[in-house]
């Protein structure tokens, strides 16, 4: 009982299946959801930049008190330096 196998080289017929997949992908329109996608990229983009320039505006409030505060605190320091100055003055007319 011997069994022989014998390969045989058929060809296989992967023309017709490759036809069939190009096919079905044929079917879907690529078109079709390229501007929802780009719609959907430009939200996000939209959303990104809102949430930068609401960043900004807070760095930009937070900088605008710094300054306020700096300023009056010149302005105090330039109105007891005055304070200083006349009180030496009345102390070097005595």
């Amino acid at each position: 009982m011997s069994a022989a196998i014998q390969l045989i080289n058929q060809p296989v017929e992967t023309d017709h299946l490759d036809m069939q997949v190009e096919n079905q992908y044929n079917n879907i329109s690529l078109f079709e959801t390229a501007p929802e996608q780009r719609l959907r990229r430009a939200i996000s983009y939209i959303s990104q930049m809102q949430a930068e320039i609401r960043t900004l505006r807070e760095e930009l409030a937070r900088a605008e008190r710094t300054v306020t505060h700096y300023e009056q605190l010149l302005r105090n320091s330039m109105v007891r330096e005055q304070e200083l100055r006349s009180q030496l003055a009345e102390e070097m007319q005595r």
